[in-house]
């Protein structure tokens, strides 16, 4: 009796290992760090790398996949109906949004500055704070125009009951197979229409037709839906393999080949990602086929949450996204991108006044001095993680209080769940206690696209 119990412990305490993502929290950075060189590293000469570099539409992709994936990820267990949706809404969106108003200011203030006291259209403003503006006009771009992606993640955020239950409906009726299949459909729903609109018009895209394909918000509702069908499925197949190896021990050794064929799965479809990203032609600007980009590789992030989340991280790309450094550095990865404009043209402007540096070109049209793209780069995150640490830590506390005031868990909820390390390890979306889930929810997959318009461009109009 004692030995069983004793090996029920050691598997349990495996499974939940296997539940932590930290290497997810590994590439959110290396895809941050991908985002703001695309917008900010100073424009020389032309390198291999020049391509992949403006592709950042392809890091959107990755992450609002990797949002619906996350929140299922954590919450699919859960039945969410009642108070149970309010305490979800509370505290995924609530700090999200309240983070983004506050980014969104910043912007507001920069751009007062820019246009020498000139007050922007406030009907302008006034749809930007409240998220509806890209459904209005994409391509009129908000007070720092990184936030977006909160206005396009809302709508999924809002429905994620009704796809977990639809998606749970699918898998009762058809179990793996159903959810690959539905996870194909919401790929072809995603992708399709530009595809179609690519080959009507004669292999060519313009830039105004991406936007409206990746700004406006329903664009991406399908793409979260899928991330939340390729969970059902790596859940599932989880769970079928942690039974296996606890009922019979000579299951492991196939399980680990398992394990192993879907890291090579996950590794394969990052290196076509890469290659892809790197040795297409790219012609300058985001038309022509590159708004292909912006959907086109959704199903390949699929495969790969689905292959790497097998124990807890397999595959190569995976054990290198898993490193302290990167885990560390992607806990601040949200904040980095929504304050990544502001911070910087707080140093175009400090540049301007004082006379001793020069952030841009002749024709202010971009960042030209790379020592000064060093110095923003590290004070960026720096920045981040001030604000993460000091201010959003007390806000996350806040929220957590009052989503739980009408429910259980009050006092484990002060104690907070904020510090560093916590929320470097929340940030994988490890399945912990109720609280340490809903902090991984609050802190782990903010997503953290690129801007669909060239940074030098205004972020509003004037």
């Amino acid at each position: 009796m004692g030995k069983q119990r004793l090996s029920h412990v050691v598997a349990s305490k495996d499974a939940a290992d296997q539940s932590r993502l930290d290497h997810l929290t590994g590439a959110r950075c290396l895809a941050s760090v991908w985002i703001v060189c695309g917008h900010f590293v100073p424009r020389l000469e032309p390198t291999v790398f020049s391509a992949a570099r403006h592709r950042g539409n392809t890091a959107v992709n990755f992450f609002i996949v990797m949002s619906g994936f996350i929140t299922h990820w954590v919450y699919a267990t859960r039945v969410l109906q009642g108070g149970q949706i309010r305490r979800f809404y509370v505290r995924r969106i609530g700090r999200v949004v309240i983070t983004t108003w506050i980014a969104m200011l910043l912007g507001v203030a920069v751009l007062l500055v820019q246009l020498r006291g000139q007050c922007p259209d406030l009907g302008h403003l006034l749809r930007c704070f409240l998220f509806v503006e890209t459904w209005h006009d994409p391509v009129d771009w908000c007070p720092n125009g990184q936030t977006w992606t909160v206005a396009a993640l809302l709508p999924s955020w809002l429905l994620y009951p009704l796809t977990c239950r639809a998606v749970a409906a699918a898998e009762r009726c058809g179990g793996a197979t159903a959810l690959a299949a539905l996870a194909a459909l919401l790929w072809l729903v995603s992708f399709g229409p530009l595809w179609v609109l690519f080959v009507r018009q004669g292999s060519w895209i313009t830039n105004k037709q991406g936007v409206w394909g990746y700004v406006w918000p329903p664009s991406q509702l399908a793409d979260f839906a899928l991330g939340v069908t390729t969970a059902a499925l790596a859940r599932r197949h989880a769970a079928a393999a942690s039974s296996a190896s606890e009922e019979d021990s000579d299951e492991q050794e196939p399980g680990m080949r398992r394990v192993w064929a879907r890291g090579l799965l996950a590794d394969g479809c990052i290196l076509i990602v890469g290659l892809t990203c790197l040795c297409a032609p790219w012609y300058g600007g985001r038309e022509g086929w590159e708004p292909l980009f912006n959907h086109g590789f959704g199903l390949l992030f699929a495969a790969f949450l689905y292959g790497s989340a097998a124990g807890g991280g397999s595959g190569l790309v995976a054990r290198l996204f898993r490193h302290d450094v990167l885990v560390c550095l992607g806990a601040y990865s949200f904040e980095v991108y929504l304050f990544q404009y502001p911070v910087h043209e707080i140093f175009v402007a400090v540049g301007d006044v004082s006379g001793a540096f020069d952030m841009r070109n002749a024709k202010r049209e971009y960042n030209n001095n790379s020592c000064g793209f060093v110095v923003f780069f590290f004070s960026l995150w720096l920045a981040a993680g001030l604000y993460a640490e000091f201010v959003e830590s007390h806000l996350i506390r806040w929220l957590q209080v009052e989503a739980a005031s009408g429910g259980d868990c009050t006092s484990q909820v002060s104690k907070g769940y904020t510090s560093h390390k916590d929320r470097a390890a929340m940030a994988g979306g490890a399945v912990y206690e109720q609280l340490a889930e809903e902090a991984d929810i609050e802190r782990s997959e903010s997503a953290i696209p690129l801007s669909p318009a060239d940074p030098s461009s205004p972020p509003s109009r004037s």
